[in-house]
Parts: structure tokens; sequence; C-alpha cells
């Protein structure tokens, strides 16, 4: 089944605007490269899968999947998973971090506060 023309050229215009919006996000300092580097290759996907419908359908019918579309939204699905997964791993790992930091802060601010008394009774 052949991709209609309105499909590949809205696929087109909507990785490009994704690649701009990308773009603009690290030229205003919003976002890192490092960290947009896997929705740039997502952007490319779309776009190759927009301008090569037919390498994706033979790949979709070598996976006994009927459509293009249906084998895109698998992997795009399967893609935004493993990216949450990733996110709330960081973000487990930054909650511990800054529980080990206020505790440390707290160790620090105590000691200080002894230290001032000892020399407060000094004096």
């Amino acid at each position: 089944m052949i991709m209609p023309i309105q499909l590949r050229l809205l696929a087109i215009i909507l990785a490009v605007l994704f690649f701009v919006y990308m773009v603009r996000l690290v030229r205003k300092d919003k976002a890192e490269i490092r960290h947009m580097l896997k929705w740039l290759v997502l952007a490319l996907i779309i776009l190759i899968g927009a301008i090569f419908p037919e390498m994706g359908s033979r790949i979709a019918h070598f996976f006994g999947i009927q459509t293009l579309t249906s084998l895109a939204l698998f992997i795009l699905v399967g893609i935004l998973l493993i990216i949450s997964l990733k996110y709330q791993m960081s973000l487990i790992s930054a909650e511990k971090q800054i529980k080990n930091l206020i505790q440390e802060v707290s160790l620090a601010n105590k000691k200080i506060k002894d230290l001032e008394r000892k020399n407060d009774n000094k004096e």
C-alpha cells in the first residue's frame, strides 16, 4: 500500500518543524544538545520514512505488519516508553542526590552552630 502524498507532505513538514523547534530550544539555552539528539534522530526517522515510504512498507511486511503506519506507531511508542523510563531513572537518581545534599548541608549547619556556641562560651 502506497502512502498518500498528502500524508507524506504532512510528515515532512512536521519533521522539519520539529527539527526547527529543537534548534530554537538549543539556541535559547532551554535545552542541551546531548539531550536533544534522541529527538533529532526521531525527526530524521520520520523524515526518511516520509521520503522513502516503500522502504518502510517492506520492513513492516517483513515483520508481518500490514501497514507502515502500524509499524511506525509501534516503534514510536516503544521509543517513547524507553525515553520515559530513562528520564524516570534520572529523576530517581537526582532525588537521591538532593536528599544526600540536604543531609550534608544540615550536618554542616549543625557543626557551624556548635562551633559558634563554643566560641561564644569561651568569650
